[in-house]
């Protein structure tokens, strides 16, 4: 005989009911007994009813939606299946609601029959509907055997074996209907087995008699490696042991009552999750053994708990100690979810649900009174709104490391570790977390321990030339991303005046329309707003600005948990105090600060730096050409063109910013420099910066851009002059950064036409470095350094820095 067990939602109107009639007629075989639940929202209609009636106020309107809806479904099925003849009795339960509301109280029995009424609804319904079928409503006061708890009673399986068997002999039919959630104490009165204990009653059933299977009919597929409601790429685990799935269900798995198990555990009856929505899809089993070699099966989260922690002297060595705390505990029925224990015995800690906190708290102050007097015991310590994150897997013990990448996940979703604990087997580790991040955690595990395809979640400040062209990149991009299992979101834009952000991510092909009409302007509080109700757990900033007020912000991004990748140079060469703060909260916060394109755009500059610097290498000297802009104008010169031909071409060409004198005034190589400088362990300012400008600092000051290349030929003559007395001496001219003795400066040099920089033009960059390791002989990074597109696939290489640690 199988079990099959239908859920609430299974139940929920008159073509669910239809449907699930189909279902026992043809998955039930030739003998069947069905379990049910109460029609989906009734239970929770029966426990406000019996909470109004309590406290004394009116509820005819809710018993009045109630009876309407139950006896539209009555009437549904009458008109094509003929009468319901096992109707329970509403006027009975209207007058327990009387009496409740009567003497404002309400009996754990009373309140025991008032909540389990819609089970009596599904299965009278149900009989009706299989009368042709040799359907039969089999009582469940009268098969499953309980002890008095009246609210959340634990079956006695021997007794309720006994009860089954007379059962099913006394009563001969093709399929058995049976409500589930209820059973019967020694006196014969109404017992529930706890919310949602209709999947326990079925797994009572199964065990007793011996079931070929017993099937738990619900909503979804099966068991998932992780809630599917909050994490969309959870995939369906084909099998699992009694073991993994009582883990699963007791640290929160919804598809799973936490009673379930246990029963068809010990009978050996293989329990399978099926949905009534898609019965051809193969289920999960649940049986004596798994399948697979996967270290973790399934990831399950419980929140809503508090920790209590017992401490003082009194702990340490007084034998007996913790039977005590628990002993209270368990005097007042409060359920302990998780402990943990110092290894000096000092002092012990636990979880329980929060609904329990009062309750423990009183059983642990009477229990613990005189120690607390004589101060052997200190306050109880209590932390609220927690959650438990828990791995389950049976083949865990078997694969080292796994608690090191937990707990290495739980950093990555910038999560504390409140307790940890782990069972005996090695088939479950569990940490306690704050609970407003448990979604986060649990983000992160499923991406590092199933998926892996980690996130990156992006926020473009500045929409310019390279922001525009990396948002370009990063459309063109999105497959070769996806061949390499990353997704890479863009969740903001932002420019000086409007911010846009969209949870489904930023259109592609209308985000500047989009940018546009949005109302408000860039405010960091909404980010992370956005972040924590979106549960984004690699949150990007990227700064494609030249705002000082963006790059001012940093520290608070980084404080805030966002990675940030920088084309903005304002904050590497602020303040040195600001250049040591950002690198040492993005350390403390774990997050990454990028910014290799302020130095060569998409050049690996800083990075081969700071690779040669970490091996224990030392800056000697360095000269480069770090300015595309003047890397063109300086080639055109030395082709012939005056300083004013060849700074309106560079600018008709788009090497030069908007205004020349941005270039010309040498502060974008300084500030460059000052990078380098530091990056190589120099504590310097920018005021530290020696600086040649192109032109001179007070050449048409106060002028506008056209005034100003209006006036340029007048510096032609001078120049003239220079790159002819170069010539002379076999040289040419280049606008040089350089560092030696601790010193930097930046200016026009006249460079032998066999230096490393003679023939860098065009817009190439390129970089001499003399260290301990390189010499005589410099390392050389030489390529364009100028252009949109270059800078923006710098910025997307340091995007993706931010996956590692």
């Amino acid at each position: 005989m199988k079990v099959l067990k239908f859920g609430g939602s299974s139940l929920a109107d008159y073509g669910c009911l239809q449907r699930v009639r189909e279902l026992i007629l043809t998955q039930g075989g030739d003998e069947a007994l069905v379990v049910l639940s109460a029609p989906g929202g009734v239970t929770d209609k029966l426990v406000e009813l019996c909470e109004l009636a309590r406290q004394g106020q009116a509820y005819e309107a809710q018993w009045q939606a109630l009876t309407e809806r139950l006896n539209a479904l009555k009437s549904q099925v009458e008109a094509e299946f003929g009468e319901a003849a096992h109707w329970p009795d509403f006027a009975a339960l209207a007058d327990k609601l009387a009496g409740v509301k009567l003497l404002r109280q309400c009996p754990d029995a009373v309140q025991a029959y008032v909540i389990s009424f819609g089970e009596r609804v599904s299965v009278a319904l149900m009989v009706a509907m299989l009368s042709k079928d040799k359907a039969h409503y089999l009582d469940a006061t009268a098969c499953i055997a309980t002890n008095d708890a009246y609210l959340d009673a634990q079956a006695l399986l021997d007794e309720s074996r006994v009860r089954f068997s007379a059962q099913l002999q006394a009563h001969r039919a093709q399929f058995y209907i049976m409500p589930g959630f209820t059973g019967s104490n020694s006196a014969g009165e109404l017992t529930t087995l706890g919310r949602n204990g209709s999947d326990y009653s079925a797994a009572i059933a199964a065990a007793c008699i011996q079931a070929e299977v017993c099937q738990i009919w619900t909503d979804v597929d099966g068991v998932y490696s992780a809630d599917p409601r909050l994490i969309k790429k959870a995939t369906k685990v084909n099998r699992l042991s009694y073991k993994e799935a009582m883990e699963l269900s007791y640290f929160g798995a919804k598809v799973l009552h936490p009673k379930t198990i246990l029963p068809c555990a010990k009978t050996g009856v293989p329990c399978e999750i099926k949905n009534t929505h898609a019965p051809e899809l193969p289920g999960s089993v649940i049986a004596a053994q798994g399948d697979g070699d996967e270290p973790v099966k399934a990831l399950s989260s419980l929140d809503k708990l508090a920790m209590l922690t017992v401490s003082g002297p009194g702990m340490k060595g007084k034998v007996g100690m913790a039977a005590r705390v628990f002993s209270a505990l368990a005097k007042d029925n409060v359920s302990i979810v998780l402990i943990t224990q110092s290894s000096c015995e000092f002092s012990i800690s636990f979880c329980v649900h929060e609904q329990d906190l009062p309750l423990a708290l009183q059983a642990l102050q009477s229990a613990f009174e005189l120690e607390m007097q004589a101060q052997l015991i200190e306050p109880i310590e209590v932390r609220r709104s927690l959650a438990i994150v828990t791995l389950v897997g049976d083949n865990m013990k078997s694969h080292k490391g796994l608690a090191a990448k937990f707990f290495a996940s739980l950093a990555q979703a910038q999560v504390n570790i409140v307790a940890i604990a782990q069972d005996s087997t090695e088939s479950a580790i569990s940490a306690v977390i704050q609970g407003e991040l448990c979604q986060d955690a649990v983000k992160v595990c499923h991406e590092n321990f199933f998926t892996h395809v980690p996130s990156i979640d992006v926020f473009l400040l500045g929409c310019g030339l390279v922001g525009t062209e990396l948002v370009a990149q990063l459309q063109r991009q999105q497959s070769w991303l996806a061949e390499r299992n990353i997704k890479l979101n863009l969740y903001g834009v932002a420019n000086s005046k409007h911010c846009y952000l969209n949870e489904q991510g930023v259109p592609f092909e209308r985000w500047q329309e989009a940018l546009a009409d949005a109302s408000e302007g860039f405010k960091l509080a909404d980010l992370e707003a956005f972040v924590r109700r979106n549960h984004l757990i690699n949150p990007v900033i990227v700064d494609c600005s030249s705002s000082q007020q963006l790059a001012d912000q940093y520290r608070d991004f980084l404080a805030a948990g966002f990675h940030v990748v920088a084309a903005n140079k304002k904050a590497n060469t602020s303040d040195y105090d600001y250049y040591q703060t950002l690198k040492q909260v993005a350390q403390q916060k774990g997050r990454r600060f990028l910014y290799e394109t302020n130095v060569g755009a998409g050049l690996p500059v800083l990075d081969n730096l700071q690779l040669l610097f970490g091996a224990g290498d030392e800056l000697l000297s360095f000269s480069g050409i770090l300015s595309g802009s003047l890397s063109y104008i300086f080639g055109e010169l030395e082709d012939g063109l005056s300083l004013s031909e060849a700074t309106a071409k560079a600018k008709q060409s788009g090497f030069t910013e908007p205004d020349p004198r941005d270039d010309l005034s040498g502060t974008d190589v300084a500030r460059k420099l000052l990078i380098i400088a530091r990056e190589s362990g120099l504590a310097l300012e920018l005021s530290d910066i020696e600086v040649e400008p192109v032109v001179p600092e007070d050449f048409a000051a106060g002028s506008s851009v056209d005034e100003f290349m209006a006036r340029l030929h007048e510096l032609d003559g001078a120049f003239a002059d220079r790159i002819q007395s170069a010539a002379s001496e076999g040289k040419v001219l280049r606008y040089v950064g350089s560092i030696a003795d601790g010193r930097c400066r930046v200016g026009i040099e006249a460079v032998e036409r066999t230096h490393a920089l003679s023939d860098i033009r065009d817009g190439e960059n390129a970089l001499a470095i003399l260290s301990q390791y390189y010499q005589p002989k410099p390392f050389v990074i030489r390529g364009y350094g100028a252009g949109a597109e270059v800078t923006a696939a710098g910025v997307f290489a340091d995007i993706l820095k931010t996956l590692t640690r």
